[in-house]
Order: structure tokens, then C-alpha cells, then sequence
């Protein structure tokens, strides 16, 4: 919590012209639905608005954002090692706080596109993030504390849901991290 609001926290590539708009329009949405709380969107601090910030400072104001976060989202399919490595520190601290949510997205079309049954998807998340994904203590209940989303907009709402305590059928409306285990994903073509 910062300044007695509730914090939600975005973290994700920023270092191209698509990346920066990309970040700048989550938050624009952010602030939108979620008018109370405190929006942690990296690109719009002012260290990153007028001058490059040192490294230990990079890292102080991420660490210090994702520690008061209550829901942090994760642009987790891009190729950025600083968001990889904010989502092996939030894991971590959604584990000591039952009350931290993580929301990874993974918006590359050829997720949900279907796939051959028995071969491995090409999407080149590497293993030991995915693995998180279904770690016990952060995979339990209607509403786990660490769901795998299709889009920033779904995380959004996804955010709303536990908000308004609208968890009806939540991993189904939200959660695609088992997307796998079911038979309609593949295409059924013959090896």
C-alpha cells in the first residue's frame, strides 16, 4: 500500500518507440479503471521522463514499486531480463504475502493458435518462469495468486474481478496457464 491506496504495479519492456507506447497506454487504462489506486507504471516516473537514472536507482525504484505492490502485472513473453527478473522477485514475495496477486502475460498469438498433440509449443519462455506458474503455493483455490493472462486488458479485468468479488468461474475467465491440458487446443494433424 502507498499513501493508503492500493497499488498496482506494471512492469515491462520499455525501450522501444511500440514498448514505450505499449506501456503508456496500459497505464493511461490503468488509471481508468482503477481511479483510487497508486499506478506503478515505470515509464512514467520521472527519472524516466527526463534523464537516464543510475542502475542501483533502476533497480531501488522497481524493487520498492513491486514490494508495496497488491497486483503486479508482467509483460512476461517479451525478452526483457530486468521484467524476468521482477517476476522471480515477486514470486517470491507472493509467497510470503497471501494477499500479493501476479498477473504474466503471455500475449503471443501462438499460445492459444493450437499445436500438434505431444510437441512443445516454440514460444521460448524458458522453463524456470513457466514452472512458476503452477508452484503450489501461489497455484491454489478459484482465485490463485499467480494468473497467467492473454493481455493487459484481461489482467485488467482480471484485477476488477478480485476487486469487486466478481470470482465466478475465475480460471476459466481469466487464467490460461492450463490452456494445455485441454484436448480442444490441438489441431489433431497426424505426426
Amino acid at each position: 500500500m502507498r499513501n493508503n491506496q492500493k497499488v498496482i504495479y506494471n512492469a515491462g519492456s520499455m525501450f522501444t518507440e511500440a514498448q514505450w507506447d505499449a506501456r503508456k497506454n496500459e497505464g493511461a487504462a490503468l488509471k481508468a479503471m482503477f481511479p483510487d489506486f497508486w499506478i506503478g507504471n515505470p515509464v512514467d516516473f520521472d527519472t524516466n521522463q527526463t534523464e537516464r537514472p543510475t542502475n542501483k536507482a533502476i533497480f531501488e525504484m522497481d524493487f520498492d514499486g513491486l514490494t508495496d505492490a497488491d497486483y503486479v502485472i508482467l509483460e512476461i513473453d517479451g525478452w526483457d531480463s530486468g521484467t524476468h527478473m521482477e517476476f522471480g522477485l515477486v514470486v517470491q514475495q507472493a509467497i510470503a504475502n497471501k494477499k500479493k496477486y501476479l498477473f504474466p502475460i503471455i500475449s503471443d498469438f501462438r499460445f492459444k493458435q493450437g499445436i500438434l498433440h505431444g510437441e512443445i509449443p516454440g514460444l521460448g519462455i524458458n522453463e524456470m518462469i513457466t514452472g512458476a506458474f503452477y508452484y503450489d503455493a501461489l497455484n491454489q483455490g478459484e482465485v490463485p495468486q499467480l494468473i497467467v493472462c492473454d493481455s493487459h486488458k484481461s489482467a485488467r479485468e482480471a484485477i476488477k474481478a478480485i476487486e469487486t468479488g466478481d470470482t465466478k468461474n475465475y480460471r476459466e475467465r481469466f487464467d490460461i496457464k492450463d490452456l494445455y491440458a485441454q484436448d480442444s487446443i490441438y489441431h489433431g494433424f497426424k505426426k
